[in-house]
């Protein structure tokens, strides 16, 4: 089968969702499918050599980016138009709401089967994908992206992305996929650990990691909190976050910074900068826990890495996560905001035992959410596609 993805950013760029179309292409090239990635151009460079080689075909569209974070969409509209217009894929894949509103103008020119996957954490009221953060006005895209795309099939990494895409009023046929990763490289090492560790001038002192982007949504300030009344008991205990990137809030760090000094924390409180999802197994095995405290999401990844390196997670009881954590069977929830209720948590994963919760994630995790699973649902929903079967 010929499979055309249609992505904003792909690796070397790092996230989750960079990560899971990455895995989703090779997984299919490696199946023997012809597979072709449009992105955004990036510097040349080792990192960039490393995903743009191999069986899948990247073709680099400069303009992408703009067009998805500003709307300046001139160049990257004309090269989608002249991808789609004359591709011989059998299935088009596009991603996120920008780059399937943008194909959207141009749905009279994709004749082929196409797949929709809108995976921005939908928060009501607030925003849709966070464009302008001005809700009626996403809305009204929203509306003319209901009113002008008509796919053939979305595929929802959630049962959460599957509500939100019916709440937003589409109809078409929908397929729930789940997140997976490579669970392969996820593992629980000592000698990594201690390398990371003595690498980053830590010592044996308890560490939580949050591995979140530092945006308003994810609520690290509620671990910063946490770790400010933990200390009371466990005064060694530190919080490592990932640093600040092109994709960062920067008024929300800086009040992040703020309260960590308030609280004086912040001498515990451990920026962790460039790190490349290659990185990040050995930062998963240097933790002691994960805490994820957003208050919405519509999955967390993070989760599921964090449960293949056998680490307890402690995360928030809202919609998406609730499908990968169940309290007190594979890790910890919490009422999203409650950082007494976090605070506590973290004290139970220092003083108690929970081997058998992380046990019980990690057994789940193996037989649910890897790439390999994730790839085969993918690689149905196509083939069910092609044929004319996909399902309401």
């Amino acid at each position: 089968m010929r499979i055309l993805l249609i992505a904003e950013k792909y690796p070397p760029v790092v996230g989750g969702g960079e990560t899971h179309v990455h895995q989703l292409a090779e997984g299919l090239a490696e199946r023997g499918n012809e597979v072709t990635v449009l992105t955004e151009a990036v510097p040349s460079g080792p990192e960039r050599d490393r995903y743009r080689t191999g069986k899948v075909t990247v073709r680099e569209i400069t303009g992408l980016v703009a067009a998805c974070q500003r709307l300046d969409c001139k160049d990257a509209v004309e090269a989608l138009h002249a991808e789609v217009a004359n591709t011989e894929a059998d299935v088009v894949h596009v991603f996120n709401y920008v780059p399937a509103l943008l194909l959207s103008w141009l749905r009279p020119a994709v004749t082929t089967k196409l797949a929709v996957s809108l995976f921005e954490t939908f928060v009501p009221g607030v925003r849709v994908f966070d464009l302008w953060s001005n809700w009626e006005l996403e809305r009204a895209l929203q509306r003319g992206l209901v009113a002008g795309l008509h796919p053939d099939l979305h595929i929802c990494g959630s049962q959460a992305y599957q509500r939100w895409l019916r709440e937003a009023g589409f109809t078409e046929p929908a397929q729930v996929v789940e997140f997976g990763t490579d669970l392969s490289v996820f593992t629980d090492d000592v000698a990594t650990r201690a390398h990371w560790r003595e690498t980053h001038g830590f010592g044996d002192e308890p560490l939580f990691l949050v591995p979140a982007r530092p945006v308003p949504r994810k609520r690290i300030e509620d671990a910063i909190s946490a770790l400010a009344e933990v200390r009371r008991t466990h005064p060694r205990t530190r919080l490592v976050l990932t640093a600040p990137s092109g994709r960062t809030n920067t008024d929300y760090v800086q009040g992040l910074w703020a309260l960590a000094a308030e609280l004086r924390v912040d001498d515990r409180v451990h920026w962790i900068g460039g790190t490349s999802w290659q990185e990040m197994p050995a930062l998963y095995c240097a933790s002691d826990a994960v805490v994820l405290p957003s208050s919405h999401e519509g999955w967390g990844i993070a989760l599921n890495e964090a449960m293949a390196s056998r680490r307890p997670v402690i995360t928030t009881d809202v919609e998406g996560h609730d499908e990968v954590v169940h309290h007190e069977e594979t890790g910890l929830l919490y009422p999203a905001g409650d950082v007494p209720a976090l605070a506590e948590a973290m004290r139970r994963v220092l003083t108690t035992d929970v081997a058998p919760l992380v046990e019980e994630a990690h057994r789940r995790t193996r037989r649910r959410f890897s790439s390999e699973a994730m790839v085969e649902g993918h690689a149905r929903a196509y083939a069910g596609l092609v044929a004319g079967e996909a399902r309401r």
